[in-house]
């Protein structure tokens, strides 16, 4: 089977693309349009207030969403460090043309479903009513994105394409290594690639919907 190209990935599932990876944005998240993605604002919470922390309880899905490959190529040139989707390579990239992602495990964050837990039907008449009730915490929202639900890359490989005799392993390792935000595990497998697996706390991508 041949590997998806990413960008129809994230047509396919209608999800947008968060401009910075980290663990700032997770469902009730509100996020605003940038150059590059979207970027978190703060969280709903701070504004509806009133509500227990179980109201905004999340779990993860069981499914994974991708069937087979998607893959995901990063011009390098130029650069010798790279920060995307929650992988940090702090340098040592000189002799790398390009990068591919390899994604072969995408899981969501979703609010715990249920009575009493916050959705998408619970959420959008109380923001509107703050239209009515408090015009400070309305403009806090209008224009911007709620977020329903977050989008991980749980397992892929990253592969450099490099000049001739290349080792990026080495260079990357002299220059301060890899990290993997929120705890996720690294192993290289050759010289210029390496494994990801249980980067289950920054999300690349989200759903939602707009203000």
């Amino acid at each position: 089977m041949a590997a998806l190209e990413f960008s129809e990935f994230i047509k396919r599932h209608g999800l947008q693309l968060l401009a910075v990876a980290n663990t700032d944005v997770f469902p009730g998240a509100v996020v605003d349009k940038a150059r590059r993605g979207y970027l978190p604002q703060g969280h709903l919470r701070e504004v509806l207030g009133g509500h227990p922390a179980e109201f905004w309880r999340t779990e993860m899905s069981g499914a994974n969403l991708v069937y087979g490959t998607t893959e995901r190529t990063l011009s390098l040139a130029g650069q010798s460090s790279l920060s995307e989707m929650g992988v940090n390579v702090q340098g040592g990239l000189e002799s790398a043309r390009s990068a591919t992602f390899s994604i072969t495990g995408v899981f969501s964050r979703t609010f715990t479903n249920g009575e009493g837990h916050a959705s998408m039907l619970a959420l959008i008449p109380l923001i509107h009513d703050l239209r009515k009730t408090d015009r400070t915490r309305w403009k806090l929202v209008n224009g911007k994105w709620i977020v329903t639900e977050t989008y991980y890359a749980t397992d892929a490989t990253l592969a450099f394409e490099t000049s001739r005799g290349g080792n990026v392993k080495a260079d990357v390792a002299r220059a301060g290594g890899v990290q993997v935000s929120g705890g996720g595990s690294v192993t290289w497998k050759t010289k210029n690639s390496f494994t990801i697996t249980k980067n289950d706390q920054v999300p690349f991508a989200f759903r939602g919907w707009k203000v």
